[in-house]
């Protein structure tokens, strides 16, 4: 038994195509799926519109829920390439509705924008990668090194009275994960990080001399501050509930990397009133 299709229309077909200047709507591709055929009163097309949920019972995303004017409506096609129409359904679970809807809005704004002349205004700067940090706290704490002699001034001895609370040597620890975000959709190469001034972590984990960070992925670094306190334990605690210990107000780092043609871009990573900022330059 031959199974019913809800094909779009040529005109719908011929609008997918149009609205996204015949390119694929694939963010990774990208590809034109328009050109001269050897026949010079033809043109070779290689472009389809893809459902993004099936035509078909037992297609890839089909809803049942839709009628067949539903899936034959123009918000359900998508512009693509023959082999990324292809890809999108041999591996159906890695290509949702929902990706496929933000490929098709996202094709079709970029393309909005190359025609009314932003797109332009904008294309050196989206090129360029952009790292931002971020700094997480993970775990830290206070740790006894031993009883102070401010004990005796204090107390008149060795013996502290019931209730009261010594005064102690404690080593402050704060652990973090350092982590440095490529938002953009360009990869960043050969990151390196130089501190400036005299504010610096205590730890902070090497990156490799040849390192990339791919589109939308990041590089997490182990990084620790260590502080010293002579007090209380009430004192200790009051300066460690802090995530971001005030000792580190006023650290900066300078962020460099590359992008795919080797241009170097500078950041600065500044911690300011307990918050961690990215400055680009």
């Amino acid at each position: 038994m031959t199974i019913k299709r809800d094909d779009f229309t040529k005109p719908t077909i011929d609008i997918l195509a149009k609205r996204v200047g015949y390119q694929c709507s694939n963010p990774d591709c990208r590809k034109h799926t328009v050109g001269p055929n050897k026949q010079e009163d033809k043109a070779t097309l290689i472009g389809i519109a893809a459902h993004i949920k099936a035509a078909s019972p037992g297609g890839p995303r089909y809803d049942l829920s839709m009628t067949e004017t539903e899936r034959k409506n123009i918000n359900n096609g998508i512009w693509l390439c023959a082999n990324c129409a292809t890809l999108i359904d041999k591996d159906k679970s890695a290509f949702p509705v929902e990706l496929l809807i933000t490929w098709k809005e996202s094709s079709e704004n970029e393309m909005k924008d190359k025609i009314s002349g932003k797109f332009e205004d904008r294309q050196s700067e989206i090129k360029n990668p952009f790292i931002e940090a971020d700094l997480l706290w993970s775990h830290g704490g206070r740790f006894n090194r031993g009883f102070s002699e401010k004990n005796i001034e204090e107390f008149g001895g060795n013996v502290i009275p019931c209730g009261e609370h010594p005064i102690i040597f404690w080593d402050l620890v704060w652990n973090f994960s350092f982590v440095l975000h490529n938002n953009s959709r360009y990869p960043a190469f050969n990151l390196k990080l130089e501190p400036q001034g005299t504010i610096r972590f205590s730890y902070m984990s090497d990156l490799h001399k040849i390192n990339n960070i791919p589109p939308y992925s990041n590089i997490d670094l182990d990084t620790k501050f260590t502080d010293f306190l002579e007090g209380t334990s009430i004192e200790a605690d009051e300066i460690i509930k802090s995530k971001i210990p005030e000792k580190l107000n006023g650290l900066q780092i300078k962020m460099t990397y590359e992008d795919e043609d080797r241009k170097e871009h500078n950041s600065m990573i500044e911690i300011m009133n307990g918050e961690i900022y990215t400055i680009r330059e």
